[in-house]
């Protein structure tokens, strides 16, 4: 055996032949399969497998050999050497490569098992300038056949293409031949960037998505922040899916204000001396409002580019922007935290939140100090969120003192938060969505705001639920601890179910009030 980078030979174990094999590394442009395959035809070494995926890596090929001749192996090691595809290239930009789904086809291909055929068959697909973004040939399952995936700068090129392939006694069959938006995450070969501009083209349709493009060109942060992401999400492609789904709904807030600014108000909730207000608005988190006497108390609150909006929501709805004098965070997340910073600034409105959530604003990493595998990911995840959605940390803010004065059902009480006859507790989470989250409980008059946790999946619309991706937004990529997180979900599950029993003797009952989507009884949650 021999075996160098990117390279090795071992003699054939049934037979006087060898077998190669090689990753090599190729520019993102029609016309460069030829060559690469030329090479092997060249000195008649059979190409027993090939595997190209653009979606995992936009440049590297993994391709196996096999020749009687150990020096026609190392010719075609030097001649890949000479064109330079055995080193890794850096790719300093991401190219919206694929805008036009139409112009994609998928084929099964019949080549025969002999040097020199994927070469011809490159040849002919160079003479249409299309461009192979995923390929798969495996000889040993099956000897004939390869699935490759190519895109064309003309959809009327397909239809020659095929006849290209038809006069030149190629057998194949069309998997499919153009597709649809909605169809974009089944599709191999697209890179994070064009599966990302797809969602939102989709969502936010054809004139919306072409502005945020350009948006994303202007901002040189936002370009290379999808670059680093995409980069960091090849490590973890179940993650990045997710993330992409939260992103493009980020993204699509900066469409819904002004004019196209829409909110819900629940019914407010009367208890005792306090009056409780809620807004849900049209991406991002749940807006509260408590009342109590002069004072307005604001926990968490949507994207801060929705923060002139959410001044004249609250001004057509009888509340003056100026009375929330102080702000309460459940965690940093930009759909629950970015609109903060612009109370503060504007009002002085003073902004309370866990102390781990400090350096998570500082470095713009939703997962800083977690230890999770996906840190990185994250870092870039929360720089694109936070440009898309205009957060804006707070000049200061208060941290909670995280003195424990006692537990409920396991969560630490570190702190209380008072306003007239009404005392909120707050909760210390063990870190299993993102480090500093909390919760906020009112036991007496039964009340808890819960942020990301037991949120009411019926009340949100199949938008949310898709953008969202619950309950894999939940219970999979986007927190720091995803088996921490389950158990502090059915812990706190029992903590609200064990309140609400103790007030039903009183004829009353929890109410959870989550960062998404609508409040609810504590009782369904036995359901």
């Amino acid at each position: 055996m021999v075996t160098e980078k990117n390279w090795s030979v071992f003699a054939e174990l049934d037979g006087p032949g060898y077998l190669c094999k090689v990753t090599v590394y190729v520019p993102d442009r029609p016309g460069i399969l030829e060559p690469l395959a030329r090479t092997f035809a060249t000195h008649k070494v059979n190409i027993t497998y090939f595997y190209y995926n653009r979606s995992e890596h936009p440049h590297r090929v993994l391709i196996e050999g096999r020749s009687e001749d150990l020096q026609a192996l190392q010719q075609v090691r030097q001649g890949l050497e000479e064109k330079c595809l055995l080193r890794e290239q850096a790719s300093s930009s991401l190219k919206l490569g694929i805008m036009d789904l139409h112009s994609l086809l998928q084929l099964g291909v019949y080549l025969e098992p002999r040097p020199g055929t994927l070469a011809a068959f490159a040849h002919l697909l160079h003479q249409r300038n299309a461009n192979v973004i995923y390929m798969a040939y495996n000889e040993a399952l099956s000897p004939t056949t390869a699935t490759v995936t190519l895109v064309v700068q003309d959809t009327r090129e397909i239809d020659e293409l095929l006849k290209d392939l038809h006069r030149a006694g190629y057998y194949y069959s069309v998997e499919y031949q153009g597709a649809e938006e909605k169809e974009a995450e089944n599709i191999i070969g697209l890179n994070l960037v064009e599966y990302f501009y797809f969602r939102l083209k989709r969502l936010l349709g054809e004139e919306d998505t072409e502005k945020l493009r350009r948006v994303v060109e202007a901002s040189q942060k936002l370009s290379e922040a999808l670059v680093s992401f995409y980069r960091e999400a090849g490590k973890d492609l179940a993650a990045s899916k997710v993330f992409t789904n939260i992103l493009t709904f980020a993204a699509s807030s900066r469409f819904k204000t002004g004019e196209r600014f829409s909110y819900r108000r629940l019914p407010s909730l009367p208890l005792g001396e306090l009056l409780v207000h809620s807004f849900r608005l049209p991406t991002g988190g749940n807006l509260y409002l408590l009342e109590s006497g002069e004072e307005l108390v604001m926990v968490d609150g949507g994207y801060g580019i929705y923060y002139q909006d959410a001044k004249q929501m609250l001004r057509e709805n009888g509340f003056q922007p100026e009375r929330v004098r102080r702000i309460l965070l459940t965690h940093a997340d930009a759909d629950h935290a970015g609109m903060a910073g612009h109370w503060a600034r504007e009002w002085n409105s003073q902004v309370l939140l866990h102390p781990d959530a400090e350096p998570v604003l500082e470095h713009e990493n939703r997962a800083w100090g977690s230890g999770s595998h996906l840190t990185e990911l994250n870092h870039y995840f929360t720089v694109l969120v936070n440009a898309f959605t205009d957060f804006v940390p707070p000049p200061a803010w208060k941290p909670f003192s995280r003195q424990e004065r006692g537990q409920r059902h396991g969560f630490p009480i570190i702190a209380t938060v008072e306003m007239e006859k009404t005392v909120l507790e707050v909760l210390e989470s063990k870190g299993g969505h993102v480090p500093g989250q909390v919760f906020f409980l009112e036991a007496q008059k039964g009340l808890i705001f819960t942020g990301d946790y037991l949120l009411f999946v019926p009340s949100l619309d199949p938008k949310e639920r898709d953008f969202l991706n619950l309950p894999k937004f939940m219970i999979t990529s986007t927190n720091a601890n995803s088996l921490l997180f389950r158990e502090e979900m059915q812990a706190l599950q029992e903590l609200v179910l064990e309140l609400d029993a103790k007030l039903e003797g009183e004829n009353r009952g929890m109410l959870v009030l989550p960062g998404h989507g609508d409040y609810f009884p504590a009782r369904l949650l036995r359901q």
